[in-house]
């Protein structure tokens, strides 16, 4: 055989054949595959006071390559996407940014899985605790000290004057508005025992209460149309629901007083005398004159329409409206010869009675049931167009 032929027969034989086998055997390239991280996980929010929100954010990146494809779900239950809905397709490295907001409506744990939409990342845990706590109504300092209980000239059941040691406390600033009011009956105040008294839960429930006397109606300034007004036509039953509701509890009679009038015998909280410059009290003047002003309403500003004047007439621990707008339910049992007998330290009120003190005066009542020391007093399951409450506070 003749080399050239050799050499033709070599290839046709051997080199081809082992081409071509080697062609066949060799393995095909995958394709880019994604991966997906998702941080942090889960999105843990911890406690949030019932009625408030609170906002987290979490990251989804393609720590892979290829193309990370999905859709990011609105969210369910307390728990809402406020920004980063919707589909999302993420190359190599890139990430998308998603915020979450948790929005508790009722006390207890809460837990969703928000879809992620990605067979790759499917789907993301939030998980979060509905509390009570104080959710709403600014709060003002009242120090420990003495102060003087009474008045020698007014009603018998403000005598004796005697001097009563109050441990340090807080206590709103304003009064409880329809707003703050409303959070309460949206989480189901009204049907939640838990916020209630056994004696209070039995008042509710014969009688119907599902919300505030005159809130359907709107008069008296009740009800969401007027979300800074006082809110009025509660009970004391209701009063104490909504302060267990917000992690506080109503004063007593004699932190209520301090708070008022502060420890120089002050007929009212800023001074002797009164005007209609600076309380809201029956036919005082005011642009809601024979009604009930918002909260605060008296703070030394010109409130227009009508033009009015105001004095900044706050309390000497900084609390407003403590005389007039609405009267305020406390803790004490009424007892009218309680300042005989009542201890000098933190005075609790009587352990028993037929009826709650009410402090204040209101905007349906005259000057001289606004001074600090003037004791009123209804039963507890009573509701009026003048009787509201504002909460307190002890000190951790």
């Amino acid at each position: 055989m003749r080399p050239r032929e050799l050499i033709l027969l070599i290839v046709t034989c051997v080199l081809i054949p082992l081409v071509l086998s080697c062609g066949k055997n060799t393995p095909t390239k995958p394709e880019p595959a994604p991966a997906c991280q998702v941080s942090p996980s889960p999105l843990a929010f911890g406690s949030v006071v019932v009625g408030s929100t609170s906002d987290s954010s979490f990251t989804i990146r393609n720590t892979g390559a290829g193309t990370l494809s999905g859709s990011v779900g609105p969210g369910s239950g307390a728990f809402s996407v406020v920004s980063g809905q919707g589909d999302y397709s993420l190359t190599a490295g890139q990430e998308k940014h998603v915020t979450v907001r948790f929005a508790p409506t009722a006390a207890g744990a809460h837990s969703t899985e928000l879809p992620l939409g990605s067979s790759h990342c499917t789907s993301l845990t939030c998980t979060g605790t509905g509390t009570a706590g104080p959710m709403s109504g600014e709060m003002v300092y009242v120090p420990a000290g003495n102060f003087t209980m009474g008045s020698t000239t007014g009603n018998s059941n403000e005598q004796p004057v005697h001097t009563v040691f109050i441990d340090v406390f807080w206590i709103d600033k304003y009064e409880v508005t329809n707003a703050e009011f409303k959070r309460f009956m949206d989480a189901g105040g009204y049907t939640t025992q838990a916020f209630w008294s056994p004696a209070g839960w039995s008042q509710r429930q014969s009688s119907g209460w599902t919300q505030p006397e005159f809130w359907a109606t709107g008069e008296n300034h009740s009800g969401p149309a007027w979300p800074g007004f006082p809110v009025v036509g509660v009970s004391w039953y209701e009063a104490e629901a909504y302060a267990n509701f917000v992690g506080k509890r109503l004063p007593t009679e004699a932190e209520w007083e301090k708070a008022a009038r502060g420890a120089d015998e002050r007929t009212y909280p800023w001074g002797s005398s009164i005007d209609g410059g600076r309380a809201n009290y029956w036919a005082s003047g005011d642009p809601y004159d024979n009604n009930s002003t918002p909260v605060g309403f008296y703070d030394g500003r010109s409130h227009p329409a009508p033009l009015f004047q105001t004095a900044d007439s706050p309390s000497p621990c900084g609390a407003y409206d403590m005389a007039g707008n609405v009267f305020e339910w406390v803790k004490d049992w009424y007892q009218s010869d309680y300042y005989s007998v009542s201890p000098s330290s933190n005075p609790p009120g009587p352990v028993s009675g037929a009826s709650r003190v009410l402090r204040g005066g209101a905007w349906n009542y005259g000057p001289s049931y606004l001074r600090s020391a003037y004791r009123g007093y209804a039963p507890p399951g009573s509701r009026n167009c003048g009787y509201g409450f504002r909460c307190a506070r002890t000190l951790p």
